[in-house]
């Protein structure tokens, strides 16, 4: 088996083999796009909020989120090749796309604990409305997670962030209100 190998310089080892498991969760999140996963989150759970009711299974539901969260995948992808000249200036357009394509995958991240769940949920028997309130009440726990992580990464209180992160899953649980509504 082929392993892919990161070299750091010894002052960037040091560092990282003093880092706690959480903050390098926490840094690899800032690394990357954490917005980006959280409109996945918020898109996959809007879209099972919006369709459970409409179709006869759970996966029913996984072919809208899917479509949904690709097209604004693929929308952020075109805004950032095409705009970003505005902002960043010249560079060559297969740049731009393998960048943009990197940075925005979170996007498609963000929607893979809910669909894993409702999949793994549906295999298992579990009727599709409970299947996808179990995938809406992680998605609660996916924003008030990501929030807290943040809260902690910039030097919050564990107090401080868990507010912040209650205030953030405030939005799933309006996904799952939204769902009752609706159906």
């Amino acid at each position: 088996m082929l392993a892919v190998l990161t070299f750091a310089s010894g002052a960037e080892e040091a560092h990282m083999a003093g880092e706690t498991v959480s903050r390098r969760v926490a840094r690899r999140m800032a690394e990357g796009n954490p917005a980006g996963l959280l409109y996945g989150a918020i898109l996959t759970g809007a879209v099972m909020s919006a369709t459970a009711g409409h179709v006869a299974t759970a996966y029913g539901v996984i072919g809208p989120c899917l479509f949904v969260v690709a097209v604004y995948w693929l929308a952020d992808i075109y805004v950032r090749v095409f705009a970003g000249p505005f902002r960043d200036g010249r560079s060559p357009l297969s740049h731009r796309l393998r960048a943009a394509a990197g940075h925005e995958s979170r996007v498609l991240l963000g929607g893979v604990p809910a669909l894993v769940l409702l999949v793994v949920t549906s295999l298992v028997g579990v009727k599709a409305s409970l299947a996808v309130d179990l995938a809406l009440w992680l998605t609660v726990v996916e924003l008030g997670g990501v929030a807290y992580i943040a809260g902690r990464y910039v030097g919050s209180s564990r107090a401080a962030a868990f507010r912040e992160s209650l205030a953030a899953a405030l939005l799933g649980v309006l996904m799952v209100v939204a769902k009752s509504f609706l159906h």
